[in-house]
């Protein structure tokens, strides 16, 4: 099974048709929604607890601005270093010096 990842910024606009299905889904009781094209899974052996994160947690992009993330990870490139670390070491040194 290939992984699938989405940034909720990216997602397009749903369909007018799009909205009107979900808000008939939502309607309808469990019993009532036709799940024969969609197959069971029971084999949930190549599962990863955790890998679905909460949107109410920022994440680095929302907290740092594009511009300084893009310069970090730049120089995390020709260094070889971790752009997460760095950022750390950067902020960590002003704490210190401020």
């Amino acid at each position: 099974m290939n992984k699938v990842s989405y940034h909720i910024d990216e997602l397009p606009p749903l369909t007018a048709k799009q909205q009107a299905d979900l808000e008939h889904l939502a309607t309808l009781s469990d019993d009532d929604i036709d799940l024969s094209d969609i197959p069971e899974v029971t084999d949930w052996s190549d599962a990863i607890r955790g890998s679905i994160r909460s949107q109410a947690l920022p994440t680095e992009a929302s907290v740092i601005s594009p511009s300084i993330l893009a310069k970090f990870k730049d120089r995390a490139k020709q260094t070889g270093g971790n752009y997460q670390d760095m950022i750390n070491d950067a902020l960590e040194e002003y704490l210190t010096d401020h």
